[in-house]
């Protein structure tokens, strides 16, 4: 009798405690949870794309080629501004030749609009009857929602505090200022020669039509204005009437 206590109490010595298999658990755990997070952050890895590395190196090799070639070469601008481009070296030369002074007034009188244009003169549409019928106010209103709806707002811009991004960056016309039946410049197609038009009911019913939108291009702008959504002939004319009724002339 006076044995067993000490038996059970040795016994009970050698068993692990529970706080021992809380630690081995919690230390198991921060293994676990760490093996995890390796594992998931080199599977979210950017891959280095070999195929699209090599097409951008390609497109850059490209364009440092392109401009080698337009820095050291003739060319044409603009045939019909009769504009021609000389190596770069040609060109430092001529500016030392003839000083500054006289190259900016050489490039003024060649960048100079021609003044022997004929002016081309576009006939008003069909449905307008009169020009009087632009200053309805409920059609002037119907204009600026389709102006909205038709997102032409995305190009044109219309209010000197909020800029048109992609216009700015396609340097398409703005309607601001005193511009209706006024004269501009534009190519007959992309590129083409200049013309002299007057921007009135004919140029603005062609210019958003989808069979002339690329007919007359603004000079200056980078490019055709794409074919814009379907549009019938009482949308062409209420988009008209707002856009008149910017111009500070109306």
């Amino acid at each position: 009798m006076s044995h067993e206590p000490q038996t059970t109490e040795a016994t009970d010595s050698t068993r692990p405690s529970w706080a021992a298999h809380e630690l081995a658990a919690l230390a198991l755990t921060v293994g676990l949870a760490v093996w995890v997070v390796a594992q998931w952050g080199a599977a979210v890895q950017p891959q280095r794309n070999t195929e699209r590395d090599e097409k951008r190196a390609a497109t850059m090799a490209e364009l440092r080629m392109a401009n080698e070639e337009a820095l050291n070469s003739f060319g044409v601008v603009d045939e019909s501004l009769k504009r021609y481009r000389i190596p770069i070296q040609n060109a430092m030369t001529l500016v030392v030749e003839l000083g500054a002074k006289n190259i900016a007034k050489e490039v003024a009188e060649r960048t100079a609009s021609p003044t022997d244009l004929k002016l081309v003169e576009i006939p008003d549409p069909d449905f307008l009857a009169d020009v009087s019928e632009l200053d309805d106010p409920s059609l002037i209103a119907q204009g600026k929602t389709l102006f909205l709806t038709k997102i032409c707002f995305t190009c044109h811009q219309t209010d000197p505090a909020v800029p048109a991004p992609a216009g700015m960056a396609l340097r398409a016309p703005k309607f601001l200022g005193d511009f209706w039946g006024k004269e501009r410049l534009v190519h007959k197609g992309f590129g083409g020669p200049l013309e002299r038009v007057v921007m009135g009911p004919g140029y603005f019913a062609e210019s958003v039509s989808a069979a002339g939108s690329g007919l007359r291009v603004l000079k200056g702008a980078l490019t055709p204005m794409p074919p814009p959504p379907p549009v019938t002939e009482e949308e062409v004319k209420a988009l008209m009437a707002y856009v008149r009724s910017l111009s500070q002339g109306n």
